[in-house]
């Protein structure tokens, strides 16, 4: 007789990354409460049979979208940040590099971002526990910058993370994939004009 063999979960099967982004794009384009899994089944074209194979139910898959998203932005920018011990240069790292997965993944990035309070209460915890971590280390960071340069009575280092995380946050508002300026272009913009509100002239 064949062992028992668990369902596969979205964690772990090849189909995660396809499941979350697409799923995302919904909940970005319709709302979290007015999206179903209807929705998110057609987007991932399977029935929703399918989908609940792989996922409990919707808040189950907004957390999955939520801890993907967070994994990415850990490991794929605080983690090189914290490696480098010049200030200005891990400043740039978390700047830049979080740009660029909002470009990336703006859908995902987004959901993490705005859907928090829809999460089951244990799951916002978590959530909410890892962004003020990310939000932290970057405060601690500007700090800093600005006892290097001695302008700590001129910019509170709280105040400047949130804006710069708020500004990071708005770009999908208004980037186009299609404008006038890339990627590449649009992360040097926006790094380079933090930056400068950070740093003397």
């Amino acid at each position: 007789m064949a062992a028992f063999q668990k369902p596969p979960t979205v964690s772990d099967d090849y189909r995660a990354v396809e499941i979350y982004r697409e799923a995302a794009d919904v909940i970005f384009e319709q709302g979290f409460d007015a999206t179903s899994m209807g929705d998110i089944a057609n987007a991932v074209d399977l029935t929703k049979g399918g989908l609940y194979y792989y996922i409990k139910g919707k808040k189950a898959l907004l957390y999955a979208i939520m801890d993907f998203a967070m994994n990415r932005l850990e490991a794929e920018v605080l983690e090189p940040a914290k490696k480098e011990e010049d200030p200005e240069q891990r400043l740039a790292i978390l700047l830049s590099g979080h740009v660029e997965l909002v470009l990336e993944d703006a859908s995902v990035m987004t959901i993490m971002s705005n859907e928090e309070e829809a999460l089951e209460e244990k799951h916002r915890m978590q959530i909410r526990q890892r962004k003020r971590a990310f939000a932290e280390f970057l405060r601690d960071t500007i700090t800093a910058v600005l006892e290097t340069h001695q302008r700590t009575e001129k910019i509170d280092p709280g105040v400047a993370a949130f804006s710069a995380l708020g500004m990071i946050h708005w770009i999908v508002r208004w980037h186009q994939a299609d404008g006038r300026l890339g990627p590449e272009e649009i992360v040097e913009q926006v790094t380079n004009l933090i930056l400068h509100g950070i740093l003397p002239e």
